[in-house]
């Protein structure tokens, strides 16, 4: 009788993405990076990993991260679009308001 042994690691399947190519998109559970590399002071490298999920417990943070960057403020420029965005959502309601009840 011929016996076999199988020694192997258990692995999960898994892919990673950008913090860019996750935009959109909910997931059901992840391990994120908030560690910004060379001094980035991007405040939508820490927000969108942490958008994507519907239940914080759906998230693994890797590593530890200055908390710092959790307290990033939107520059002028990021600003001045989300107040374009605000008015360009105010005007779309009161064109269509018959879409908006």
């Amino acid at each position: 009788m011929l016996s076999i042994k199988r020694r192997a690691l258990p692995l999960v399947p898994a892919y990673c993405i950008t913090t860019h190519k996750s935009q959109g998109q909910t997931l059901s559970k992840a391990v994120i990076d908030l560690k910004l590399p060379n001094e980035t002071e991007d405040i939508a490298a820490v927000y969108v990993p942490l958008s994507r999920f519907k239940r914080f417990i759906d998230v693994a943070i890797l590593r530890p991260f200055d908390y710092e960057v959790l307290r990033i403020k939107p520059s002028k420029s990021q600003v001045a679009e989300i107040e374009r965005l605000d008015k360009l959502y105010i005007d779309t309601q009161f064109r269509f308001s018959e879409y908006f009840q």
